[in-house]
C-alpha cells in the first residue's frame, strides 16, 4: 500500500466509521489530508468511549505507533470489544508498513502544502519523506500522562 492509497482508504473509511486519534495534532493532520469523522481522546476518560461513542457500531483505532499509543490501542480494544464495537487496527499496521510512527507525521510526509486539499490532488502529491528533520525527530516530546 502506497501512501497516497493509505490516506484515501482511511478518507472513505472514515465516512462509515468514527476514527479514534490521540490528540489535536493528530486530527489536524488527518483532517487536512481530507480525512473526516475523528474523535480525539485526549481528555476523555476512556472508560466514558461507549457512552461517546453512542451511536457508532464502527470504530477505527489509529493511535501512534510507540509504547504509550500501544498501551492506549490495547486499553481502547479491551473497553470497547466488551460494549460490542466493531473495532478497525488495519490502519495501524499499514502505518507500520510505511514506517510512519506517529499519526501526526502523515500530513508532512505526504509532502501537501498548507493550502493544497488533498483530494482530487493526487498529482500534485509528493510521496515520501518531505524532507526535513521533524520537531520530533530532534528530541521534542510531549509529555504523556498516564491513561486511565
Amino acid at each position: 500500500m502506497t501512501l497516497l492509497d493509505f490516506v484515501r482508504s482511511l478518507s472513505e473509511a472514515s465516512k462509515e466509521c468514527i476514527l479514534l486519534v490521540e490528540g489535536k495534532r493528530d486530527k489536524q493532520a488527518l483532517e487536512r489530508l481530507g480525512v473526516k469523522n475523528i474523535l480525539t481522546i485526549g481528555g476523555i476518560r476512556l472508560r466514558d468511549l461507549p457512552d461517546i461513542l453512542e451511536g457508532y457500531s464502527c470504530v477505527i483505532l489509529l493511535f501512534d505507533l510507540d509504547k504509550h499509543g500501544e498501551r492506549l490501542t490495547e486499553k481502547v480494544k479491551d473497553i470497547l470489544s466488551r460494549e460490542g464495537y466493531i473495532l478497525i487496527e488495519r490502519f495501524r499496521d499499514a502505518l507500520k508498513e510505511l514506517g510512519i510512527m506517529y499519526v501526526e507525521e502523515l500530513y508532512e510526509e505526504v509532502g501537501c502544502s498548507k493550502h493544497t486539499s488533498f483530494t482530487g490532488q493526487a498529482d500534485k502529491v509528493k510521496l515520501g519523506h518531505a524532507g526535513g528533520t521533524s520537531e520530533r525527530d530532534k528530541g521534542r516530546h510531549r509529555r504523556r500522562r498516564d491513561i486511565g
